[in-house]
């Protein structure tokens, strides 16, 4: 058996709050450096003394970049991009907690199946991969790539966006960014059907299409759901800004699988005065072409 599981997020979890060490499942091994005590106290010559703690650089150094796991219930690879390392330590311990999490949660569901029908059961797989899109000032945007296949007909797959406060890690709405979310939604609303209907007629090559596709997406989603998904922030084709927002939507969300995902951009100029003033400077320009993870 190989498997090289690195921290897991009890253990990231604690390394940002104080502890120190590293660990893994048993059979695991780390390439990743240790994790340094961040705090304590250093009696030297009888008196107390605090022992500075452990940097964001070298928690951030210590994090996993790969998750491999390779046994006879589950073959699991996870990528993170180095650039997720280069925010704060919170906001790359989150993306890689989650990768840890869905691992356990396919382990455990892999092994429990196995057991109720070892005869039928097949190995389960895993892959995710983790990219920055866009980031300007205390923003920024990421995507993940996440397939999974459990020994059916396919495997099914779908992509993550977030949005993150880059200074102190916390996961963010795309609402959070604007003065009047309802409002904003409204606002949208014309715009996100527009660009959903023109995707779908585009994949089926039948250009006569639009109006019903326009229909169909009025009908797969109320004004409230227009921001209501998967969305990350993208970058602009101007240096240091942000070009607009992707809606995300995995297989069978607005389409059948066959129709495969859908990935919708919405620029910057189309939402930019309903931004609270202190977002407002941080968009410009179009957005950016993004190769997609997964494709």
């Amino acid at each position: 058996m190989k498997q090289t599981l690195l921290l897991s997020a009890a253990l990231l979890m604690a390394s940002l709050s104080g502890a120190c060490g590293q660990a893994g499942e048993a059979g695991g091994t780390s390439n990743s450096p240790p994790v340094a005590e961040l705090t304590g106290t250093d009696t030297t010559d009888g008196e107390a003394q605090a022992t500075p703690a452990e940097s964001p650089e070298a928690i951030l150094a210590a994090m996993p970049r790969t998750i491999v796991v390779d046994n006879d219930v589950l073959t699991a690879d996870v990528s993170i991009d180095e650039a997720v390392f280069s925010f704060t330590p919170e906001l790359a311990q989150d993306i890689v907690a989650d990768a840890q999490a869905r691992i356990d949660a396919m382990l455990e569901d892999a092994k429990t199946y196995q057991k109720m029908d070892p005869d039928y059961f097949r190995p389960y797989a895993m892959k995710i991969d983790w990219q920055v899109t866009g980031a300007a000032g205390p923003l920024a945007g990421l995507e993940g790539f996440i397939y999974t296949h459990t020994g059916g007909a396919h495997g099914n797959y779908m992509t993550d966006g977030r949005i993150y406060n880059t200074q102190t890690g916390e996961r963010m709405r795309i609402g959070n960014l604007f003065s009047d979310k309802e409002a904003a939604a409204a606002a949208l609303a014309p715009k996100v059907y527009e660009l959903v209907a023109r995707a779908k007629t585009d994949r089926s090559g039948s250009p006569d299409s639009y109006e019903m596709f326009l229909g169909e997406s009025k009908d797969a989603m109320g004004v409230s759901d227009v921001l209501a998904g998967n969305i990350s922030l993208v970058a602009s084709t101007e240096a240091g800004k942000l070009g607009g927002f992707a809606l995300h939507y995995a297989p069978y969300e607005i389409g059948s699988y066959a129709e495969g995902a859908y990935h919708i951009t919405v620029p910057e100029a189309d939402f930019r005065n309903l931004l609270k003033p202190e977002y407002q400077s941080l968009f410009a320009g179009d957005p950016a072409e993004i190769q997609r993870l997964g494709e």
